[in-house]
């Protein structure tokens, strides 16, 4: 049921530095779409992973280009296969073997269907899924996490794909905008849980009772710039952002305790210097 409106999906991942533990993910959503592709940002070559494994393209970058370039290369990919939708999946978010099916089957019952640009399932990233019951059955978003999301690539090619020059950080974001101010909608299947990790896999560290994900020292630099870049080229959420990135430097001031504590604050303040300055890129 839905397979006749999701007649062509993909299954697009991207892996870093992968293990058998993103193949037995990935093996969850393999059976319920037409073709698998991997496109790999690690500077190794890890299709041996992949052994056995049918309708699976591997492709891989050889150094890590961003997770906005991947999901490029999957996505230009996927129309050579003939797909219409692309399963976006982060490497560590995780479906039971029914759940994909019930997703499909659950954004099929969208009454306006046609005037959707992209599917999310409910993010349960902090291992609270209850949480999700008191919402709607369907929900529109403003912006949404890539991960688990039915991309029409249709609305993809219109937007221009994904803005390669935000390398990582509020990759989502700018599509989930740039999809709506296309006229596309982003619709949250509230019904649908996806476990997914924050984080690039460290753990949210709960101080006095308020949850903190922490990241790596590099990836301050870009969620800096990329939030301010955001409040630059969508300025009916300028508030958000810029707000959001205050609270980004007030988190990482009282919440972190890790030893490089001091470098993800340089990291962040040079972000934000760049992120003031004008957008350095033509707009889609």
């Amino acid at each position: 049921m839905g397979y006749e409106k999701f007649n062509k999906i993909v299954g697009l991942v991207v892996w870093y530095n992968p293990t058998e533990k993103e193949v037995t993910t990935m093996k969850l959503y393999h059976p319920h779409v037409k073709h698998v592709i991997v496109v790999d940002n690690s500077t190794t070559d890890n299709r041996a992973l992949l052994a056995g494994l049918e309708h699976v393209t591997y492709l891989s970058s050889g150094e890590n280009k961003g997770i906005a370039a991947a999901l490029n290369t999957g996505c230009k990919e996927a129309q050579k296969l003939g797909a219409e939708w692309v399963l976006t999946m982060d490497q560590d978010s995780q479906w039971s073997q029914q759940t994909v099916q019930e997703y499909i089957a659950e954004a099929a019952q969208y009454e306006e269907f046609g005037k959707v640009g992209i599917f999310s399932p409910f993010h349960d990233c902090d291992g609270t899924p209850e949480k999700h019951k008191k919402y709607g059955r369907f929900q529109e978003m403003q912006i949404i996490m890539c991960s688990g999301n039915l991309l029409r690539l249709k609305a993809w090619e219109e937007a221009g794909g994904f803005k390669e020059n935000f390398f990582i950080d509020c990759v989502d974001d700018e599509i989930s905008c740039h999809l709506r101010q296309l006229g596309w909608r982003i619709i949250r299947t509230n019904r649908i849980l996806l476990t997914h990790h924050l984080g690039n896999g460290i753990q949210i560290v709960k101080l006095i009772h308020h949850p903190y994900t922490a990241h790596p020292a590099w990836r301050y630099y870009y969620r800096g710039r990329n939030m301010l870049w955001m409040a630059q080229l969508y300025p009916e959420m300028a508030k958000y952002y810029r707000g959001h990135a205050l609270k980004e430097m007030k988190r990482l001031w009282l919440y972190d305790w890790q030893d490089d504590k001091w470098d993800k604050l340089k990291q962040y303040r040079r972000g934000l210097r760049e992120g003031l300055h004008k957008y350095p890129y033509p707009c889609n």
